[in-house]
């Protein structure tokens, strides 16, 4: 069961906001594992945060497994929401 659950609408492609969020990741030495359908990643922020996303059209479905224990589902809702829309 996931820690954290939330959707969020982007604008775009789901190909851009899949290279969007693979440099953002990468960049801080995660990985990202996966296509403008679904995919895994997991990076290393205060802790390491780790889930899944699937994209239905303009919309990316995101679970959350693994994350900081001071870290809030809101504070990660919130950052990829700015992050995403970008």
């Amino acid at each position: 069961m996931s820690k954290c659950n939330f959707s969020i609408t982007f604008a775009g492609s789901p190909d851009g906001l899949v290279n969007k969020m693979r440099t953002a990741i990468e960049g801080q030495g995660g990985m990202l594992n996966g296509d403008p359908f679904a995919g895994t990643f997991e990076v290393s922020i205060l802790g390491t945060l780790s889930g899944s996303y699937a994209i239905t059209g303009q919309q990316i479905n995101i679970d959350i497994d693994s994350k900081p224990i001071f870290v809030s589902c809101n504070q990660i809702e919130n950052f990829l929401k700015e992050r995403l829309n970008k």
